[in-house]
C-alpha cells in the first residue's frame, strides 16, 4: 500500500482522466488522500488516520439512523394495531 500514480488508479474506472481528477481533488480536499507530483507523474497516498475518523463517523451515523428507523417501524406498527 504505498503511493500509486493517478494514471494507474484512473485505469480502473470507466471515466475520463479529467473527470477522475475531480474526484482526486475532492478526496485530497477532504484529507482522505495526499498527492505529490514528481515531474509529470502525480501519485496518491491514502491517509489512513482520516479514513479511520470517517469510518467512526459513518458508524455513528448508521447507529443514529438505525435507531430512527426502528422507532418509525414501531410507530407504524402501533398505528396499524389501533
Amino acid at each position: 500500500g504505498g503511493p500509486v500514480s493517478v494514471g494507474d488508479l484512473a485505469r480502473e474506472f470507466p471515466m475520463t482522466l479529467p473527470s477522475f481528477m475531480k474526484h482526486v481533488r475532492t478526496l485530497e480536499a477532504s484529507g482522505l488522500i495526499r498527492t505529490a507530483k514528481a515531474g509529470r507523474v502525480r501519485t496518491c497516498t491514502l491517509n489512513r488516520e482520516r479514513l479511520v475518523l470517517l469510518d467512526e463517523w459513518l458508524a455513528e451515523q448508521r447507529r443514529i439512523w438505525e435507531e430512527r428507523t426502528d422507532r418509525l417501524e414501531q410507530f407504524v406498527t402501533d398505528v396499524e394495531e389501533q
